[in-house]
């Protein structure tokens, strides 16, 4: 175990973090679902059909009853680094994404204070990795960072977040890094079934 925690904390965070990573891929295929269509690739929102917002949902609650802080600031930061391809989109809300990103920074900031930024962190460490690993298979995708900041630059940004998370929040950083390990390996069986 990690020094200076408890397994029953590390066992918490651990759990919160993988299940909103759940919620957090589900919304996220959600929004990519015809690019994986077209794609061919594998797709949690289209697996679980009508049920996928429904099982969002309640992934978040059950991940906010674990550990509340964790959960809803990575929820936050999800939606805060997702809107990096969209800052100069109008959003339902009336705003553009760079607007929403801002107050849903500031939001999380104000009520959970550095949980925020170590969320902030690994949500942007994550997504420049799988920008970074994308990169020869995302040509549809104007979005990925990879291409738009360049191949090394991205991974060099990934790694920076990535200790920043570590500076932070040692624990979120070591059990975003197994969650995101696990949620893959569980979207790959997913395709395998296919």
């Amino acid at each position: 175990m990690l020094p200076g925690i408890s397994k029953i904390f590390f066992l918490k965070k651990f759990f919160s973090v993988l299940i909103v990573g759940f919620a957090i891929k589900i919304m996220d295929d959600y929004i990519d679902q015809d690019i994986d269509v077209i794609k061919n690739e594998p797709n949690l929102y289209i697996a679980l059909e009508y049920g996928g917002l429904p099982y969002a949902l309640l992934l978040l609650s059950l991940a906010a009853v674990i550990d509340s802080d964790a959960a809803i600031s990575l929820f936050l930061s999800s939606f805060a680094v997702g809107m990096v391809g969209n800052l100069t989109v109008k959003m339902p809300s009336g705003l553009y994404g760079f607007f929403e990103s801002i107050i849903v920074i500031l939001l999380g900031i104000i009520l959970f204070k550095s949980e925020m930024l170590s969320s902030l962190f690994i949500m942007a460490a994550i997504q420049l990795w799988d920008d970074f690993l994308d990169y020869e298979n995302d040509n549809m995708s104007k979005k990925n960072l990879a291409f738009l900041l360049g191949k090394v630059e991205c991974l060099l940004l990934a790694i920076i977040f990535f200790l920043l998370t570590v500076f932070f929040d040692y624990v979120k950083a070591i059990t975003s890094i197994i969650a995101m390990h696990i949620i893959i390996y569980i979207i790959k069986l997913l395709g395998n079934q296919r």
